[in-house]
């Protein structure tokens, strides 16, 4: 089928094949965007369950789930209002990220570095992501990225890569040099990142690939 991937779309192909299942791990950010969806429909989801792809995508949830596991992460708060979200930047300090929950390749992300950017970049996420909370972080300034792609089964690692950035963080994943295997990074950092990379699959009961 040649069709756009949307939820009704894939609702009429499954119910036409009476099909076993769909699987959402293979088609990037619009599978993602319509799990909850096929789950309240009870259309059958095969490999990591649409719970866990919610727990991953929501910015809320996955920093929360990071906060209860231990795993470090920026200072971070839950947007409720343009006055709280003023309060917590000035706060931690700008620069500061905003982080809207299912986007696809950092839409609508952005780095304020003053109130005005702010005020600006929180109204650019409300309209991309409406139904879903806008999360604000402490904006770590010449970070090093580190990308994991891993493939899990029920929760346990089977294989993983780890890419290191040649730029710093901040320049999306689609433009970047990546190097495998990483070549600015010791040992004990390295070990850190394949431990949280399996924390993170336990916690949300992987299966299939995840980045």
């Amino acid at each position: 089928y040649f069709e756009e991937i949307s939820f009704e779309v894939v609702m009429d192909v499954y119910e036409m094949e009476n099909s076993e299942g769909i699987i959402l791990s293979m088609g990037g950010q619009l599978p993602n965007n319509i799990a909850m969806d096929l789950h309240r429909q009870q259309a059958k989801v095969l490999g990591t369950s649409p719970e866990s792809i919610d727990s991953a995508e929501n910015r809320f949830k996955f920093s929360r789930m990071l906060d209860r596991k231990g795993i470090l992460q920026p200072r971070w708060k839950e947007l409720t209002n343009l006055k709280s979200a003023i309060e917590f930047c000035e706060e931690v300090g700008y620069p500061c990220l905003v982080r809207p929950s299912y986007v696809l390749s950092g839409a609508a992300m952005n780095v304020a570095y003053s109130n005005q950017d702010l005020e600006t970049y929180l109204n650019a996420a409300s309209l991309v992501s409406k139904e879903h909370p806008v999360v604000i972080s402490k904006f770590l300034t010449e970070a090093k990225e580190i990308d994991v792609d891993a493939v899990a089964a029920d929760g346990e690692i089977l294989c993983m890569a780890v890419s290191e950035h040649v730029e710093n963080a901040g320049v999306h994943s689609g433009d970047a040099t990546l190097v495998t295997p990483p070549q600015d990074l010791n040992n004990e950092t390295l070990e850190n990142i394949k431990r949280i990379t399996r924390d993170l699959a336990a916690l949300l009961d992987v299966t299939g690939p995840f980045n």
